[in-house]
């Protein structure tokens, strides 16, 4: 049995009509700034960030 011919992979473009939307995603938002390396754990076991739940 032959492999089939390799084709180009689809480009989806602003033409495309596959049935799926083309809308652009927002950008994620914190709703807090991210915690610093050496801030203490935001989970409140005393370690720094970084050792606890920032690993």
């Amino acid at each position: 049995m032959q492999k089939p011919a390799p084709t180009e992979p689809h480009v989806h473009g602003p033409d495309c009509d596959h049935g799926h939307h083309h809308e652009p995603q927002l950008p994620y938002r914190r709703e807090q700034p991210k915690p610093g390396r050496n801030e203490p754990c935001f989970c409140g076991s005393g370690r720094k960030y970084k050792k606890c739940h920032g690993a």
